[in-house]
């Protein structure tokens, strides 16, 4: 089966690019397609980049003397897949470029762009804007294009995020921290559970943000859990736990273990005459009877009575409730 291209994006996706583009677009001058050549395309200096590699260290080849050196060259290795594949089928996706000058400066599309000077190719598609859009125009469209690539880390659309929600937040006169899930969901197209995780992850601490950039932490909804777990020991373990694969839902068991509130006892004023026997309460739950009967078997001064309770059937309320006075009984004679 022929690998996925994750350069490409679905036709309604296309459809909704061009109709944002038309939509968000504040410009009397029209969208236009064309084929320009690679070496009239340059970066925009303005726009943040997730790559070391630049246009010239793909044509030129990378310096041994740079000192980004190792981190360029894997990213030239994860461009050759798609070189290859431009190389043999083109480009499916065009990128998108606005006039600048005499040049064109890349609006979405930098690994395209890339892997089509690795391919030997000396010109390339691109949908061409006559004026530049603004920050926030810019990163919707990056996020459309993006949407669909398989190789895109959770960094990456964290980045991409935090770019749209300044620029929103910027447009509104606001600070980002009052967009809510629901304005970031009509922002990006997603439901409101998702964009609450997005935003979460976007207001995460240092340490966390760390993890990310690092590709330690590659999940939205882990990072999104992590996040919200407060208590530090356990928070740390969810990390670590986190890092060594652990699915979210054992990272939910872990989280689920630090909203247990600590037990308070309370003082209870004596009154009349001073109880001489003590009720342990009750419970319809038998694996509540059960975590009670073993953690006592599991005593070392209890050791020797573990096999007169070893074959009990927990779902039998009864037995289990007639197992525990037996154990209670056995302990009164054990402590008399």
């Amino acid at each position: 089966m022929a690998k996925k291209k994750v350069f490409s994006i679905g036709t309604a996706l296309s459809q909704g690019l061009e109709e944002t583009i038309e939509s968000a677009q504040n410009y009397s001058s029209e969208l236009r397609v064309d084929v320009i050549p690679l070496k009239k395309i340059e970066l925009d200096p303005t726009n943040p980049r997730d790559l070391a590699l630049t246009m010239q260290d793909v044509q030129d080849g990378i310096n041994d003397a740079d000192k980004d050196k190792s981190r360029k060259l894997n990213e030239l290795a994860s461009l050759e897949s798609m070189a290859h594949s431009i190389k043999t089928q083109g480009i499916i996706n065009p990128i998108m470029v606005y006039k600048h000058g005499e040049q064109y400066r890349l609006v979405a599309g930098e690994r395209r762009t890339l892997a089509s000077i690795l391919a030997g190719k000396s010109d390339i598609q691109a949908k061409i804007l006559d004026g530049k859009p603004d920050q926030l125009k810019v990163g919707l469209l990056q996020w459309i294009e993006n949407i669909e690539r398989s190789d895109l880390t959770l960094w990456e659309r964290i980045n991409n995020l935090k770019m749209i929600v300044d620029a929103y937040a910027k447009s509104r006169n606001i600070q980002p921290t009052q967009i809510t899930a629901s304005d970031l969901g009509d922002l990006i197209g997603c439901v409101k559970s998702h964009a609450a995780n997005y935003k979460t992850v976007l207001n995460a601490d240092t340490e966390l943000t760390q993890l990310i950039a690092e590709n330690k932490i590659k999940n939205l909804e882990k990072a999104a859990l992590i996040s919200d777990i407060k208590e530090p020991d356990i928070r740390e373990q969810a990390v670590n736990a986190c890092i060594a694969g652990a699915t979210l839902k054992q990272l939910k068991n872990l989280a689920d273990h630090a909203k247990i509130k600590p037990i308070v006892i309370k003082q209870v004023e004596k009154r009349g005459r001073q109880s001489s026997s003590i009720n342990f309460g009750m419970t319809k739950n038998t694996n509540v009877a059960r975590a009670v009967i073993e953690s006592l078997l599991a005593n070392k001064s209890l050791a020797h009575l573990k096999s007169s309770f070893s074959n009990i059937d927990w779902s039998d309320h009864r037995l289990v409730a007639e197992t525990f006075k037996q154990l209670l009984r056995t302990l009164e004679k054990v402590h008399s």
